[in-house]
């Protein structure tokens, strides 16, 4: 099979493709950076190609007839106060993917987008499922779900086969040094207490149990539905969540409180990546995966405490905690 793989140099695409290199696939990997400075991504069936999704023209001439769209590029971060680069990239760049992938092909690829849950949260929102009205909170959560309705309408008008998951917060072995993950890691490994109340609910999705249903949808060729959560067992209150790394941790639960007035400067002039986090800490960012389980026989093959080991046991081997 000829794959075509975005956000290959990410964490989730340098796990995917590296999974799929296991296989006797081709796989195409679009990139941004010099190919030189991608010696992760170095196998044998793996070409690497850099090109902007932006581009077009470029971009059409980069995809080769290919049977299945991985889509995982995407901008999480983004330090512009003008503009809207989450817009740009998310929604337009997934826009200009999709019209490249249905020109370069004769018959059209099933095309996986990698969402999130952020297109769907909105203010005092609740546990969320596949019905929920969708009322993001964030320019990244409405760029995601821009991009969704884009592709669905696609779906509709010319018959793209398209499969939409929707991830919270992904976490494992191999995260950036600065994702929010990493951060709430640190923050438990210095004894610092979640902000609030700690009763917010959050899902997280452990790498490999994304993997998992990456890797189902590899050999589905007519997917049930069109959107699917995709995430751990079942959502946790954040106290939970860190009472659980602070074990894997080897550390006792977290005593520093933050005080309200620090957390409201830090939410003001803090980096982006600690507002962000600390907004979050705040809401529910939880869903169901039962639409997946019965649909994709999706079970996750790791729990969550197996998970949160497995990345502590890789966070202090390089030294970040």
């Amino acid at each position: 099979m000829n794959i075509l793989v975005t956000g290959a140099t990410g964490f989730i695409g340098r796990f995917l493709v590296n999974r799929l290199a296991t296989n006797n696939d081709r796989i195409t990997c679009l990139v941004r950076q010099p190919v030189e400075r991608c010696p992760k991504l170095n196998k044998a069936n793996v070409e690497l190609k850099r090109v902007d999704i932006l581009d077009k023209k470029t971009l059409v001439k980069s995809i080769p007839e290919v049977q299945l769209v991985y889509h995982l590029a995407g901008k999480v971060f983004a330090k512009q106060k003008r503009g809207n680069p989450y817009y740009k990239v998310n929604t337009e760049g997934t826009k200009i993917l999709a019209q490249a992938v249905m020109n370069s092909s004769r018959e059209y690829p099933r095309f996986i987008f990698l969402s999130s849950i952020a297109a769907v949260v909105g203010k005092n929102y609740g546990v969320v499922n596949e019905n929920t009205l969708p009322n993001p909170i964030t320019r990244y959560g409405k760029s995601k779900l821009e991009a969704e309705n884009i592709l669905l309408q696609y779906k509709r008008q010319y018959g793209l086969p398209v499969t939409i998951i929707r991830s919270p917060l992904v976490y494992g072995p191999g995260d950036h040094i600065f994702s929010r993950s990493t951060l709430l890691f640190k923050m438990v490994k210095r004894g610092i207490r979640p902000l609030g109340d700690g009763n917010s609910l959050f899902s997280l999705c452990y790498i490999e149990n994304l993997m998992a249903v990456l890797e189902t949808l590899r050999h589905i060729k007519i997917v049930p539905s069109d959107i699917y959560f995709v995430a751990d067992e079942k959502p946790r209150a954040l106290n939970e969540w860190v009472e659980i790394i602070a074990d894997a941790e080897g550390v006792s639960s977290p005593k520093i409180k933050i005080p309200d007035l620090l957390t409201d400067i830090l939410v003001k002039f803090g980096p982006h990546s600690v507002r962000k986090l600390i907004n979050e800490m705040r809401s529910n960012w939880a869903c169901v995966i039962s639409k997946a389980r019965e649909e994709l026989g999706y079970i996750p093959p790791f729990s969550s405490e197996i998970g949160i080991r497995e990345t502590v046991t890789w966070y202090k081997s390089k030294g970040i905690i």
